[in-house]
């Protein structure tokens, strides 16, 4: 009798902590991870690469970026088409659905840094900011610092 009421409690208490790890919402409604920037010698444009996850209950969209250090912050998709890879603008963003995350790599999605006003070094941190719409629990602007990595980086 005693193992069955040791056995019940310990199945509450399990549910109870299950219950309130699902119910504790993250500490941000959007993170990045990984945020970095692909050094280009010689002034030419740059891409920036990260990891976006979207911890809200909403799905959001990730509308466009601005930094100081860039005439111009585009959203980009390489495309391989006919055996050429091509970058395609998305001028709509990119949606995030709810739980979800979009990773922004080489040959893939990335932000194309067009125009550098500063010449960058690697192990330079430059502040990209980012436009989001869609959640109320998201801020519309999130700053992010991003690293300067060799070209040859992933």
């Amino acid at each position: 009798m005693k193992l069955a009421s040791g056995l019940v409690a310990l199945a509450l208490l399990i549910a109870g902590a299950v219950w309130w790890v699902s119910s504790v919402e993250p500490e941000a409604p959007v993170t990045i991870e990984n945020p970095r920037v692909r050094l280009v010698p010689g002034g030419g444009p740059m891409a920036g690469y990260m990891e976006i996850h979207n911890h809200s209950d909403q799905a959001i969209r990730l509308v466009g970026a601005r930094s100081e250090h860039f005439g111009r912050v585009m959203i980009h998709r390489s495309i391989v088409a006919d055996g050429r890879t091509r970058m395609q603008h998305q001028p709509d963003g990119l949606e995030i659905r709810a739980g979800q995350s979009a990773l922004f790599k080489p040959r893939d999605l990335h932000l194309m840094l067009m125009q550098p006003t500063i010449s960058p070094e690697i192990g330079d941190q430059l502040e990209i900011v980012l436009r989001f719409e869609g959640s109320q629990a998201v801020p519309a602007a999130v700053p992010v610092m991003f690293t300067v990595v060799p070209i040859t980086s992933s």
